[in-house]
């Protein structure tokens, strides 16, 4: 309709600029608006006795309107627009030749690119543009045609493609991208800044979706999450993730190796998205687990690559020490202690104040450790990988040793837990002391009596739902009733306002509200906790001696304390997404963990089935720290060992493994994203396009903000609304003046 009255569409005029052809002189232009002005006032004037002032006022308007109009065809107005010269310009064809295009529905999104890209320089409007042809993967590749193009390529990166192209055609004129795509990026999608850098090259990229955005026959394992590494006699939480657009029943199967460890029915909800379920899963020796998630298919489902995940857990088989510095003799200390006993995994030193100057040591491997009391020495606190601080007052420890404790907990990596005590937290003076700052919540001053004796209900809060250290049970409504049934603590103390990166994992029910009762966060490289109780004996004195949650608390607090704390020397093995290649980074600090200068490293890499090739390892901007990168030939463990020598002489090594599973990243996440190419090609200045409809692509080539332009001019003062116009201001003159026949 717009067009029909317009003569041109309405992107047309968003397009062009408006300008004025008509080579009249504007001398007369205004000679001619002034007459016309003063003729039709006197005409008026003369009538003036026989109509009133508003009827000829409506004559008038009418009369000027049709001057004005007749003006405005004098002027020949015109509409400006630049378009791309003929001939002269290029645009750059891009097919996702990624194996995600293979998926049929049900025939392939790859045919249905292919078709899209030939049509879309074969209508009859179409402008005569050069053509280069891309296939895109992790980055892009020019072609002749794509006659031979086949969907082969094993990760997508629109982004590293898109810079490809743009680099290659920086000194040519390329007008406009036409990428079709079904927008599946195995690189992790695109950044701001990506899409800031892609923007400013001023090359409009047009997208073509491909494919379906919900698929309701598939059902993926979009996730699993689970802790690269272990103790051994644990139980891993493992956070399973699945994809689905249709409820459906189906089963998880969990193996270690070719060992079946669990088999778990899984509903999916009929709300289309994904379900989320946690899984709990022992691991009881030491060393590599390669874990299996698979989950059975659904009727119909053709793709299956996407129903299971590997991961590598890596059981250390270690001793982890933890020091716990207790100032007074209590229930707490005991049972704490009693709790862990049995674990052959952790080995805990108490020191606890039995006089100002005397210590009852506890767990000590030499008569020589801890004989002076609290560490005073980095060497000494660091050989352990946690710290536990009871009911201990600040200044009974020195300024240097509380500076020792910080970089324990912000260099060293390790956990600090404190406990509340009558002369604990608040009442200790903590607060004001130089460690203030590690700890998860601004203290009470010691003027202030924070602790109570007084019994208080414990619950989960919504973070401590999911926390390792706080299940006892994997389903989550049975772990947070276990939480509710266990016997009241015997005290709690406040403990003030949480910290912006605290967390508040377990409450406290009192008799003035909830309070947090065990809080954690963050801080350097390790992490610090406060349980603001000293009372959890009671429920081991309160339950029958079978149960084991006091135990059971206590064991998972202390190993998930330690399981976080990094050792002096280590080796990390991270796949990256999309890339194929596994980088390397290897730190190798000394007993204080200061970074051992003056040495070299070399890496090896061997694969499960015995093939073996050195890794370069290079210095990084971080003392200790060195860093490689290999792309490894074929899947499967890898095992990794790096060797620091200094002067041809060994310091130290470590070791670490992956599992490395290449050509897999296209089969899952495949569901078309068409956000993606949407933000694509409004960050550019190009438009998104379905591939049943691409009419307007052509005029978008046309009328390219990029390449060599010329301006074409095309005149609208002949629009068909124009003489409806002047023939609706004639009529209404004569309709009024019939009405009022005394004008």
């Amino acid at each position: 309709m717009f067009e029909a009255l317009f003569k041109y569409s309405r992107a047309d005029y968003a397009r062009s600029e408006l300008v004025l052809a008509g080579d009249w002189p504007a001398s007369f232009l205004y000679v001619l608006a002034i007459v016309a002005v003063v003729g039709i006032s006197a005409l008026l004037y003369m009538r003036r006795r026989h109509a009133s002032l508003l009827q000829l006022a409506a004559i008038g308007v009418l009369q000027l309107g049709m001057v004005a109009l007749v003006i405005w065809i004098l002027l020949q107005p015109t509409l400006a627009t630049d378009r791309l010269r003929e001939g002269e310009n290029t645009i750059a064809l891009v097919l996702d030749s990624s194996e995600s295009m293979n998926y049929g529905e049900p025939r392939s999104r790859f045919q249905a690119a292919l078709e899209s890209l030939s049509r879309a320089l074969q209508e009859d409007d179409s402008p005569e543009l050069s053509v280069r042809h891309y296939e895109l993967g992790s980055s892009a590749r020019a072609v002749d045609s794509f006659v031979d193009s086949r969907a082969t390529a094993g990760a997508t990166s629109i982004a590293n493609s898109l810079r490809g192209i743009f680099e290659e055609s920086r000194f040519s004129s390329l007008a406009a991208v036409v990428l079709s795509s079904d927008g599946a990026d195995t690189s992790g999608g695109l950044t701001a800044d990506e899409l800031a850098e892609i923007a400013a090259f001023g090359v409009p990229i047009h997208t073509i979706g491909v494919g379906r955005t919900t698929i309701p026959e598939d059902i993926e394992l979009a996730e699993v999450t689970v802790p690269d590494k272990a103790l051994p006699g644990s139980t891993v939480s493992a956070r399973v993730t699945v994809m689905h657009d249709a409820p459906a029943s189906t089963h998880l199967k969990i193996y270690d190796g070719d060992e079946l460890l669990q088999m778990v029915p899984l509903e999916l909800g009929s709300d289309a998205g994904t379900t989320t379920e946690w899984i709990d899963v022992a691991l009881t020796e030491a060393g590599p687990h390669r874990l299996s998630f698979s989950i059975d298919g659904a009727a119909g489902e053709t793709e299956l690559r996407n129903n299971t995940r590997n991961t590598l857990v890596n059981v250390a088989n270690q001793e982890y020490r933890i020091l716990y510095f207790e100032g007074e003799p209590r229930w707490e200390y005991k049972f704490l202690r009693r709790a862990v006993g049995g674990d052959e995994d952790l080995s805990i030193a108490t020191l606890l104040r039995v006089s100002p100057n005397k210590f009852y040591r506890q767990g000590i491997d030499s008569p020589e450790q801890l004989q002076d009391g609290f560490p005073v020495s980095r060497d000494e606190l660091f050989g352990y990988n946690a710290l536990i601080i009871g009911s201990v007052d600040a200044a009974s420890l020195s300024d240097e040793q509380q500076g020792i404790i910080r970089d324990f907990v912000s260099e060293r990596g390790g956990s600090l837990l404190m406990l509340a005590g009558p002369s604990g937290l608040g009442n200790g003076g903590w607060g004001q002391s130089a460690i203030a700052d590690v700890l998860p919540a601004r203290l009470p001053p010691s003027t202030t009596d924070s602790f109570h004796r007084k019994k208080a209900g414990v619950t989960l809060t919504p973070q401590g739902v999911s926390n390792q250290m706080l299940r006892f049970d994997s389903d989550d409504v049975i772990n947070a009733e276990a939480w509710r049934e266990l016997p009241q603590v015997a005290d709690y103390q406040l403990t003030g306002n949480l910290k912006p990166a605290a967390v508040a994992l377990l409450n406290a029910e009192t008799d003035v509200g909830q309070i947090p009762l065990l809080i954690g966060q963050p801080f350097g490289k390790g992490h610090a906790y406060i349980l603001a109780t000293g009372g959890t004996w009671r429920w081991q004195m309160s339950m029958p001696l079978e149960d084991q949650k006091h135990e059971t608390f206590w064991r998972q607090m202390l190993r998930g304390l330690v399981a976080t704390a990094p050792e002096n020397v280590s080796l990390a093995a991270h796949s990256e997404s999309g890339t194929g290649t596994i980088s390397l980074r290897a730190e190798f600090r000394d007993d204080a963990f200061r970074a051992i200068d003056d040495i070299s490293v070399t890496a090896v890499a061997s694969h499960e089935d015995g093939e073996t090739f050195a890794v370069a390892m290079l210095p990084g901007k971080e003392p200790g720290v060195f860093s490689g990168e290999i792309a490894p030939p074929q899947s499967g463990t890898w095992f990794f060992e790096a060797l620091a020598e200094r002067n041809g002489e060994p310091v130290a090594v470590s070791r670490s493994s992956i599992l490395h599973e290449s050509g897999q990243a296209e089969h899952f996440s495949f569901r078309m994203n068409p956000g993606l190419l949407q933000r694509l090609s409004e960050a550019t200045g190009g438009r998104y396009f379905e591939a049943s409809d691409l009419s307007g692509l052509p005029d978008r080539l046309r009328y390219s903000s990029s390449g060599i332009t010329e301006t074409e001019y095309r005149s609208v003062w002949d629009a068909p609304i124009v003489f409806i116009l002047l023939l609706m201001l004639k009529a209404g003159e004569w309709l009024l003046r019939r009405r009022w026949s005394s004008i």
